[in-house]
């Protein structure tokens, strides 16, 4: 609908920031499987392979963080809606409301800033209906709070006198989902502290052995059965870093 505005779904990164994550995850992963068989190009190989996942992986985590903060802002912006709604200012009122008070929480440049003055100036000069611009942000942030906000403004728009309620009531229910997000994300944040220190043990340990020396280290590094062992050990230590990340992200 409006092709200036940001797509909160996809991945918002430069190239340039595309390509910096790429060759950090890249080097890091390289020190390790060098660590894991002390053959550079072999190490070089395994760490821009695996680097691909990595910066995919931190990729799709800004797009994740990006929406969870719009989530948080929208709450906000609810609330404020809410009040100025039930003060007997009608919907555009309410929206102009809302903005001066998240301009006092957020920069002009805050998601939730920009999206609430797009959808007046659009409204005010181009004459889109208001349920059509929130239909087109929950279209770009696919944040299913805001896609049940539209469905709902989109119905009651103009028709309800419990218009302020009814936002009260949709920032209540947003606001209870994010309380128990973060009471599950207290609850599991010991546990992310034990699955990242399971992770650096082995790290640890190999390179504990390898400053003490020894026929051990020896046989891992210029031995067959050495190099198979080291490639199971690494490849373990791959998925588990891959699965810690999936069990460890919530969503209610």
């Amino acid at each position: 609908m409006n092709g200036n505005m940001p797509i909160y779904y996809k991945c918002n990164m430069t190239r340039s920031q595309h390509i910096l994550a790429y060759v950090v995850a890249s080097i890091a992963m390289s020190v390790i499987a060098w660590l894991f068989y002390h053959i550079i190009p072999l190490s070089v190989i395994i760490g821009f392979g695996v680097g691909i996942y990595l910066e995919r992986l931190y990729a799709d985590s800004t797009v994740s963080k990006r929406q969870k903060n719009l989530r948080i802002q929208f709450r906000d912006f609810m609330e404020s809606m809410s009040v100025a709604a039930r003060a007997g200012n009608v919907e555009v009122k309410a929206l102009q409301s809302a903005l001066k008070d998240l301009k006092l929480s957020y920069n002009d440049d805050a998601d939730i800033v920009v999206e609430v003055e797009n959808i007046l100036t659009r409204y005010e000069k181009g004459g889109i209906q208001i349920k059509e611009l929130f239909e087109d942000f929950a279209n770009r942030s696919r944040v299913e709070d805001i896609s049940n906000f539209a469905t709902i403004y989109g119905v009651i728009e103009g028709k309800s006198d419990r218009f302020g309620d009814i936002l009260l009531e949709t920032a209540s229910i947003i606001r209870d989902k994010l309380e128990i997000e973060q009471e599950i994300e207290t609850t599991i944040t010991s546990a992310k502290s034990e699955s990242n220190a399971m992770l650096i043990m082995p790290i640890v340990i190999v390179v504990a052995l390898g400053a003490l020396g020894g026929q051990l280290m020896a046989n891992l590094f210029e031995t067959a059965t050495g190099h198979v062992a080291a490639t199971v050990a690494l490849i373990c230590f791959v998925v588990s870093f891959a699965i810690s990340q999936k069990v460890t992200n919530i969503k209610v």
